[in-house]
């Protein structure tokens, strides 16, 4: 995979590649649940910072990038929770 230096590029192909990743999730209730879930996060980190690149002042601009890294957090801790629950099933 090439380099990307751009961060809207960057968030979109991270939004991208988690929809990759859930299609190859096993179909049980809570992984469509989370799935879900991260999808949503993943894809509101992407759109939020491109809100962020058109707002007029500095305060809401730092604004829509913390809505960016909460969107990257919570997607993270989507990953984290099937992936506990599937070691717990062992």
């Amino acid at each position: 995979m090439e380099k990307i230096f751009n961060f809207e590029d960057r968030l979109v192909r991270f939004a991208g590649e988690c929809i990759f990743f859930t299609r190859q999730l096993e179909r049980l209730f809570e992984n469509e649940y989370y799935k879900n879930q991260f999808i949503r996060s993943s894809g509101s980190a992407s759109l939020n910072f491109g809100e962020a690149q058109g707002t007029i002042t500095d305060k809401n601009f730092i604004f829509k990038v913390s809505l960016v890294i909460k969107e990257l957090k919570e997607s993270r801790n989507s990953l984290k929770i099937p992936d506990y629950s599937k070691e717990r099933r062992r």
